[in-house]
Order: C-alpha cells, then structure tokens, then sequence
C-alpha cells in the first residue's frame, strides 16, 4: 500500500460515515476499499507529469502612432440587474496607460452606459 493509499481509505471512510448520519446509506466496506484504491491509482496517474515544449513564434504588433489621447472602454450590463461595471484604460502619448474600472447603478440599457463611460474620461 502506497502513502496516498492511506489517504484515499480515510477520505472515503469519512464520507461513508456522513453517508451513515445523513442520507441514512450503508456502505460495504470491502467494495469502498476497492473503490479507494481505485481512485487513488487514477489521481496517482493524473499526477505524472509529461513535459513536451513547443515552440511558437508569434509576432508581436503594435499600435499605430496616433498623436493624443485614446480611450478603450468596455462595459457589462444585464437587464433586470442592479448594478452594471464599466472599465477604461486610456492612453496619452509618452506616459504610461489609464486603467479604471467601476461599478456604478445600472443604466437603462447598454447604450446609455457607454454614453456614461465616455463622459467619465
């Protein structure tokens, strides 16, 4: 017997025993040993770990030079909700980006709570 053996074995015999006290449902012991062991063979299994790398090469692009400021919203809205969120992330040339996010009283629609995250920038 292995040491998670061991483990597996009080773990089923704990929830046997819950079993027992609360649904009231007897348990041969012989059929949840094998189940224990059982188990404990697959997560022994499930932990083996087989390293393959692969390689990916990706190109990295990026944004066109724009002079200003840029704004990115992005809100999320369910109707019949109380609350929606937006979040912003702003960009300014030579400084480092804006990043904000709320969570304010739900608008009357999707359009009315990206109106209002614009105002707010």
């Amino acid at each position: 017997m292995d040491d998670h053996d061991f483990a597996w074995i009080i773990w089923y015999i704990w929830k046997a025993k819950y079993n027992k006290v609360f649904s009231n449902l007897d348990i041969d012991l012989r059929e949840m040993l094998k189940f224990a062991k059982n188990e404990s063979t697959i997560w022994a299994e499930a932990q083996v770990v087989h390293i393959e790398r692969v390689e990916q090469s990706f190109e990295v692009l990026s944004l066109p030079s724009i002079p200003g400021r840029l704004y990115f919203t992005d809100d999320s809205w369910k109707n019949k909700e109380f609350f929606s969120g937006q979040s912003w992330y702003s960009t300014l040339e030579g400084f480092d980006g804006l990043m904000g996010k709320r969570n304010d009283r739900a608008s009357l629609s999707l359009l009315h709570l990206e109106v209002k995250a614009l105002l707010l920038q």
